[in-house]
């Protein structure tokens, strides 16, 4: 290893191990007629996570993943994870169970029980009885707020609200705890990570876009972005690897940037940018 390495090495938290963490969204039972890089047919889910679990990866929730992995710096576990609270989230539930694993799925509590036209982009919800079907499927639910809004511009009021109104939704409709939370849009910041902490929740994600490690904040745990078509090579590259290319160094680097924009745009125009 050369001098450079080293100090490198010596600069750099102690990693002790990697993660993958995989984010879901919508997995319908058919392709989209419209393509949407947010919604992974459960067909490919299934193959997806099937080739993980016949590699030997455990496929766990996100709260349980990150124990397991701190418990044990080589095992072999990946976290899964769903946002939003899509009501086709049960087909998802189907491909779990078979292969015996486990996720956690984010709820966004002022959306529960949603029904939509089909075709509509924002997407139907599952109601309360869904959610506690999915739960003793063994799927963590965690929070993603009430409203789904952009957590670092808003007053500490509207924070809090945002993230204790949530947890305390979840666990008075489903009689579990409710100790992960999910981001909405990916977006947090030193105060709003804080705020969470401050809730009771034991850990939270982010979008992140690579490989999760035991040097990241567990209340920023990142994750990995699953597209449709990201099979064989390709979804192997990506858990092994992280998302190619420059773009989610770019957004790490510009996001103190955007978000001065974001609270300019809503204090002047009103608007809540994504």
């Amino acid at each position: 290893m050369s001098a450079l390495a080293v100090a490198g090495d010596l600069l750099r938290p102690s990693v002790r191990w990697r993660m993958p963490v995989l984010m879901y969204h919508s997995t319908p039972a058919t392709p989209p007629a419209t393509p949407n890089e947010h919604a992974v047919p459960v067909g490919e889910l299934a193959e997806q996570l099937g080739a993980l679990a016949a590699e030997g990866w455990r496929l766990l929730g996100l709260t349980e993943a990150l124990a397991a992995r701190a418990a044990d710096p080589d095992a072999r576990v990946v976290g899964v994870t769903f946002d939003d609270g899509l009501l086709d989230f049960t087909n998802a539930v189907e491909v779990l169970v078979s292969l015996g694993a486990r996720a956690t799925m984010y709820v966004p509590t002022g959306d529960v029980g949603l029904r939509l036209p089909p075709g509509d982009p924002h997407g139907s919800r599952l109601s309360w009885s869904e959610l506690a079907d999915a739960a003793d499927a063994g799927v963590e639910i965690g929070s993603h707020s009430v409203n789904h809004r952009t957590l670092d511009t808003l007053s500490s009021r509207d924070l809090r609200t945002e993230v204790v109104d949530s947890r305390r939704a979840l666990e008075d409709a489903l009689g579990r705890p409710v100790v992960s939370f999910c981001y909405p849009h990916g977006y947090s910041s030193r105060r709003v990570a804080r705020a969470v902490a401050e809730a009771g929740y034991s850990n939270g994600c982010i979008v992140g876009r690579r490989i999760a490690t035991s040097a990241d904040d567990p209340y920023r745990v990142p994750r990995l972005h699953v597209r449709p078509g990201d099979t064989g090579d390709a979804f192997r590259a990506l858990v092994e690897k992280g998302e190619p290319g420059l773009a989610p160094h770019l957004k790490r680097v510009a996001a103190p940037a955007w978000r001065t924009a974001r609270r300019a745009a809503k204090h002047v125009l009103g608007r809540e940018l994504t």
